[in-house]
Order: structure tokens, then sequence, then C-alpha cells
């Protein structure tokens, strides 16, 4: 199998379990709280769930890795995603939804947190920024797929349904084209001390975590303030959040390209410095301001996620990578899960989901803060500008 198709089956995979297995439910938001009628607290907490689901997916890979490896743990993790999507097609009840999108959040981080490490394997180490690019671009695709198939579709089981059989595809060909590899592992899985290899660990952890929060506050609110509080029609709402997919991506490999030229540091501070920026014009709701921003929102995460994770990959090979990256995870959906609970309580409270971006552009800027931080090392070690 030639490079192209191996790229292009992991980044189908990281479409199913990242977009449609987790974003998806940002796009039908609004239609999943009033066909249950729920309040923004509930409907928010299901969202939580998910990542919740995801936060403990990662733990389980972290302990797990170690045993499987990096092409069991990928095709196990679709596997549930599917198996979750599928349960999403016929939900009945709002306690359906709850439990299958907490199986697609568990089963996503299997997915996630091992496509990194096999794209790189497959472009060859001086391209892992590029290569970590093109499986995030796997999510923006798949984030776009679901604002179209929103718009297309009157049911939202529908769209659920029709990412279930993308997702079934998916996983015939990643099972019967991503090998195992046949020599045993050297990782005894989790592992607090791989991580310790990584320079500036614990900052890149928190970085991270407080990255999780704002992003999923703005990924699973900004269609809804855009529905609710700055006028736009349905159909132009989702449109206008499809392009947050377009963005990421776009933002692949153009941010890989970017991390790979001017050093992970330099290009993070970019990338929170865009989000903050954006988080701020969608919470204005301008017509022409917010889809513009959304685009930017989109490109600016992959540059955040392309970042954090090759400064993971620079350090440490195959499932040495896949134990530490778990790690790293874990906070990360410890932030993701807070952000939508979060979100649905300030909308419930404030009466609008205004302040919940502004939250977000406030992490951004924390980040960015967190980002110059290691940028002061970065300067004094200019080795580290290709790690």
């Amino acid at each position: 199998m030639n490079k192209i198709a191996a790229i292009a089956i992991l980044v189908a995979a990281t479409a199913v379990s990242q977009a449609f297995g987790r974003f998806t439910y940002s796009v039908l938001y609004t239609e999943i709280r009033d066909d249950f009628e729920l309040s923004n607290t509930i409907a928010g907490g299901i969202g939580s769930l998910n990542l919740v689901g995801y936060l403990l997916g990662s733990l389980v890979v972290a302990f797990t890795i170690g045993a499987f490896g990096l092409a069991k743990t990928a095709k196990f993790g679709l596997l549930g995603v599917t198996i979750g999507l599928m349960a999403l097609s016929w939900s009945p009840n709002s306690v359906v939804t709850l439990v299958a999108l907490f199986l697609t959040g568990l089963a996503a981080a299997g997915v996630w947190i091992t496509t990194p490490a096999l794209a790189a394997n497959v472009l060859g180490p001086d391209r892992k920024g590029l290569a970590i690019g093109w499986v995030t671009t796997g999510v923006g695709i798949g984030f776009f797929a679901a604002c179209l198939f929103d718009i297309a579709i009157s049911s939202w089981r529908w769209v659920y349904a029709t990412e279930t059989a993308i997702g079934i595809c998916t996983l015939l060909l990643l099972a019967f084209t991503v090998k195992t590899s046949p020599e045993p592992t050297t990782s005894s899985g989790l592992s607090p001390a791989t991580l310790k290899r990584v320079p500036g660990w614990f900052n890149l952890c928190a970085t991270y975590g407080i990255f999780a929060v704002g992003a999923s506050l703005a990924m699973t609110f900004s269609a809804a303030l855009l529905e609710e509080d700055a006028g736009f029609k349905e159909g132009s709402a989702s449109l206008t959040f499809a392009l947050i997919g377009l963005g990421l991506a776009l933002g692949g490999p153009t941010m890989g390209w970017l991390s790979d030229s001017i050093g992970r540091n330099s290009a993070q501070l970019v990338s929170f410095a865009a989000l903050a920026v954006s988080c701020i014009l969608i919470a204005n709701g301008h017509p022409i301001g917010a889809p513009v921003s959304t685009l930017l929102f989109g490109m600016a995460f992959t540059g955040v996620v392309i970042n954090i994770t090759t400064k993971v990959s620079g350090h440490l090979d195959d499932e040495a990578f896949g134990a530490a990256y778990a790690l790293v995870t874990i906070v990360f959906g410890a932030g993701l899960a807070v952000g939508p609970q979060l979100g649905g309580i300030i909308a419930d409270t404030s009466g609008s989901f205004r302040p919940a971006l502004i939250v977000a552009a406030c992490c951004a800027a924390l980040g960015f803060a967190l980002t110059l931080v290691d940028r002061k090392s970065e300067i004094s070690n200019p080795l580290g500008r290709n790690t």
C-alpha cells in the first residue's frame, strides 16, 4: 500500500472518530435539545459525558497501548465509535443518546492517540509536523461533512445513520490495510516517567488542558450562539459553523508546515492569538466577521493540536509516544469535559451564549501566556526550534 493511501485511511479514521463521534453533537445540539425538551444545562451535560468518555478512554489507552500496540488500539477504537454512532442513529430518548455519546467518546481516544504516530511512521521522522497535520485534517473534513449532512438531512438521527455507514466502510479499510507490527512492544503502558522525558512537560499539559476548556466551549456553543443570539437562520448558522471544519482541514497541512518551519512554540503563539481573536469575533455575531472568524478558529485549533502533539512525538517513538501522549490527552480530555457543562450553565444563567465564547477567548489568552514561558527556553536553546 502506498503512502498516500495509508494517510488517506488514517485521515478517514480521525474523521469518523473525532468529528462524527465527538463533534457532530455540537452541530446537532439545538435539534437534539429541542427534540428531547432539555435545558441547556442538561444538554451541555450530555456533551460533557461524551468528553468524560474521551477522558476515561485516554486512561484506558495509557494502560493498554504497550500490550496492544498502535494499530490494534486504533482498530478497536474505531469499532467502538462505529457502534456508538449506530446507537445514536436509533436513539429513542436522551438516556440512550447519553450512553451512546459516552461510548463514542471513550472509543475515540484509541484512534486519536495512535493515528499521529502511525502517520509519522508513514511519512518519516523529518515530517512529523506535516504527518500530524494531515491526520488532524481528517477532523476538519469530518466536521465540515457533518454540517453539510445537517443541512441536507432533516432528521438528526439520519445524520448519525449516514455517519454510521461511513464509519463501517472506514473500519473495514483500516482493518485490512493497516497492519499490526509483528514485533513485541517495548512500552509497559502508563508511565509518567516517559512523559517527563519531554522538556517542559508540565507546562505543556497545563496549556493543553486550558486550551481544551476554551475549544470545547467554542465548538459546542458557536452554532447555537449564531442562531439564537446573532439571529442567523438555522441553515446559515450551520453553514457558518461548517467553516470551522473547513478551517480544520486547511489548517492541517498549513499549520503542520508552519510548525516544521518556524518552530513549535512560535507556531503555537500564532495559533493562540488567532484563537482569542476568533472567539471574540464569533461572540460578536457579525454577518461577515462570524464566517471569517469560524474559519480562522478551525485553523488555529489545528495549530495548537499539531504543536502540542509534535512536541511529545519529537522526543519519543512509537508506543512510547502513544503511552506519553495518552497521559497528555487525559489532561486534554478533562478540559474538554468541563467546557460543555460550564457553557450550558453560563447560557441558562445569563440567557445568552456570548459569555461562553468570551470565556473561551480568555482561555486562549492564558494559553498564549503559558506558551511564552516555553518560548523563553526555546530562545535560550536554539536546538529546541525543531523539537
